[in-house]
């Protein structure tokens, strides 16, 4: 499990998943997290996928134990740990967001979010 901070900088309210709302100006504290997703109004959810031990195919670095996808805006970050994770992210008053850890690796990936497959 790892632990998720979010600094709420943004010109509105952010609402997890779980029924807590990070109001502007404000920050929380989800300890203990597995899956999670936060709205951001005007932008994109971001997704936080719980992997636990699962390894993304085509991606053998990081190679910690355990590990959280996260999708936001295009984007995803791959982020493993051992033991307790730490991960904050801070939305500034545009909605950008910085995701920082001071636990584990983390690093920028691709993965395609739409596949059309013709027979």
């Amino acid at each position: 499990m790892y632990t998720l901070t979010v600094n709420n900088n943004y010109i509105h309210n952010i609402e997890a998943s779980n029924g807590v709302t990070i109001s502007k100006n404000k920050k929380h504290t989800f300890n203990d997290r597995g899956s999670l997703v936060l709205r951001i109004p005007g932008m994109a959810d971001m997704n936080f996928i719980d992997l636990a031990d699962k390894k993304l195919p085509g991606y053998p670095q990081p190679k910690e134990t355990w590990g959280v996808l996260v999708r936001y805006s295009n984007m995803e970050a791959y982020y493993r740990y051992e033991g307790s994770g730490t991960l904050n992210a801070t939305f500034d008053t545009l909605g950008t967001c910085s995701l920082t850890t001071s636990n584990g690796s983390m690093l920028p990936i691709s993965i395609r979010e739409f596949v059309i497959e013709t027979n």
